[in-house]
């Protein structure tokens, strides 16, 4: 909704409220405390960009539990409140309670995770500034088996839940690559698929079965409930197998519980953001304005720095739009055609993401792709890759 400010001095200025999904009381409640960097980039962008444009961006966060029937439910009174131009999503769940509907709400909602393979379509609304788990995970892996010094193919096991539809998605997309190219290849090959709940408290027994088929690494443990059961599994059968997730799934999330990263010696994260071990760079800089300007820790993280990235493009796509149509006649369907058909350059985005290019064709760029690997060596969290990683050109559909 834009609504013209009320005094003289602020008589040009045209503010859109945009709401942010969230989740305070469910399984990603630890992730989204972290967000509050995403409003924190909205902030900055109001008192730089946004005031030399005359618009005034502020953010409304929902509860939704990461539960797509509560963003279903709550959706219609979210557009009769604020009539918003754009949307902060949150995760799997809500992207599959909304991305059917937003054409005809126009209202373009942006992820701050990578997509999805039931979001590959074209002509959507959702957007993320990442391609696919898929994508940024098979770029792990095959960087992973080029590694090891054993001549035979990498044996994959994957551990994830069916209680969310992203969470098979990226099984199910990774299997498919791995069995029609990295297989033939002689590249990889999957040895076991388990299935626990989304927070478990014991997996030994499906530990066990991936300890039985010799696991090389295990992909999918995409909560931090998961991941600590994992972890905790693994001791109790006296191995170490490497997971690989997202860096706000595993590690750091639960190294700063356990006060220390020793436990988590040789598991590894992919990410397609600037790595926080990373301090020499533009993005760090940028998010020490951040910290010092508008409330943000000191320290940086792979959460808060995952809210950076989607306050950044959200804005940014805002900016686009305006520049076109002007700052008082934004609309949900101009910042869409600001997104769908727009590059996004590095140093819009603030070294956080690189150079993005968006089509119509996906809801994330197809091309361009980069990943970087980090992991835990000698207790101490750092890359693992020597810099970015290409994302294979040869994934396609699942």
């Amino acid at each position: 909704m834009s609504v013209a400010a009320g005094t003289p001095a602020a008589a040009a200025e045209t503010e859109y409220r945009i709401p942010a999904l969230s989740d305070f009381s469910g399984p990603f409640a630890d992730v989204t405390k972290h967000l509050v960097s995403r409003d924190a980039v909205v902030k900055w962008w109001s008192d730089t960009e946004g005031k030399k444009l005359g618009i005034k961006l502020s953010v409304k966060s929902y509860d939704t539990r990461y539960d797509g029937t509560v963003v279903a439910s709550m959706w219609p009174g979210i557009l009769a409140d604020l009539k918003p131009i754009i949307g902060l999503g949150l995760g799997g769940a809500d992207l599959a309670a909304l991305q059917q509907r937003l054409p005809k709400d126009k209202v373009p909602v942006v992820y701050s995770t990578p997509g999805y393979g039931f979001g590959w379509l074209p002509n959507q609304w959702v957007f993320n500034p990442r391609a696919t788990y898929v994508h940024e995970w098979s770029a792990a892996l095959v960087w992973y088996a080029g590694q090891s010094p054993q001549r035979r193919p990498l044996r994959v096991a994957f551990m994830s839940t069916q209680s969310s539809p992203a969470f098979v998605d990226f099984v199910n997309g990774i299997t498919k690559y791995i069995k029609t190219v990295l297989e033939p290849k002689g590249v990889a090959t999957v040895v076991a698929t388990e299935w626990v709940e989304i927070q478990p408290v014991d997996v030994s027994s499906q530990m066990k079965k991936i300890i039985d088929a010799k696991a090389d690494i295990i992909v999918g443990t995409a909560t931090t409930a998961m991941s600590a059961a994992a972890l905790r599994a693994e001791q109790l059968h006296g191995v170490n197998i490497p997971t690989l997730a997202a860096p706000w799934h595993t590690i750091w999330p639960l190294a700063q519980a356990m006060k220390s990263y020793a436990p988590w010696e040789g598991h590894m994260v992919a990410t397609g953001i600037v790595s926080i071990a990373e301090k020499d760079s533009r993005a760090h800089q940028f998010y020490q304005v951040l910290a010092k300007g508008y409330g943000l820790p000191a320290e940086w993280n792979p959460l808060s720095l995952l809210g950076v990235s989607q306050g950044l493009l959200a804005v940014r796509a805002v900016e686009h739009a305006a520049r076109k149509v002007g700052a008082d006649k934004l609309t949900g369907e101009a910042v869409y055609e600001a997104l769908s058909t727009g590059t996004f350059t590095e140093d819009e985005l603030m070294g956080v993401l690189p150079t993005l290019h968006f089509t119509k064709e996906a809801p994330f760029p197809l091309r361009g792709g980069k990943v970087q690997v980090e992991t835990v060596k000698n207790g101490k969290y750092q890359l693992a890759t020597p810099g970015w990683l290409p994302i294979p050109a040869d994934i396609v559909k699942w």
